[in-house]
């Protein structure tokens, strides 16, 4: 190797990264895209099932407008769960972490690598060498119930909570008169 293959190697090392960043990013914007289209279907749903509700004095309706809710908000807690996920990863790559080059799977990178929140991953407090068992409860509850701070964040809770207190207050209505 001679001294003009390094900074040409380097060159070239550097734009696999930027690209690396490049997908990344596209991953994040289109998890915030997504969740951002879940929102807006929610809110036609939502209308139609309580204004029905209200209308007819139908608590079924008012269930399935509840469910509507319920589901919709478990869409979109999953988009954030794994745009945060994909933000560590790109914060990975740009503290120049052991990732492979380009690619998009986040479990390539260290666990205590924050997201953008300065949140850690929430697997951080498992044990080294769990067992199968424990690995597969905590694979299901990642993937089914999610941390604490995805359910309670600035953008899910208050949304799709408010949502909630509407059709409990519909479904109370439509049940009592």
């Amino acid at each position: 190797m001679t001294e003009r293959d390094g900074p040409k190697t380097r060159a070239t090392s550097e734009t696999v990264r930027l690209k690396h960043l490049d997908y990344v990013q596209s991953v994040v914007s289109r998890m915030a895209h997504s969740s951002t289209q879940a929102k807006s279907w929610l809110l036609p749903v939502v209308t139609a099932t309580f204004g029905y509700a209200l209308t007819q004095r139908s608590g079924t309706v008012a269930m399935l407008g509840i469910a509507a809710v319920l589901l919709f908000g478990y869409m979109d807690a999953s988009y954030l769960r794994q745009e945060r996920a994909y933000r560590r990863l790109y914060n990975a790559v740009v503290a120049g972490k052991k990732v492979p080059e380009l690619s998009l799977d986040p479990h390539d990178i260290d666990r205590n690598v924050p997201d953008a929140d300065g949140d850690p991953s929430p697997q951080d407090k498992d044990d080294k060498e769990p067992g199968f068992w424990k690995n597969l409860w905590t694979a299901f509850r990642g993937w089914f119930f999610f941390d604490p701070r995805v359910w309670f964040s600035w953008s899910i809770f208050p949304f799709y909570g408010g949502f909630l207190a509407v059709g409990i207050a519909v479904l109370w209505y439509a049940a009592t008169h």
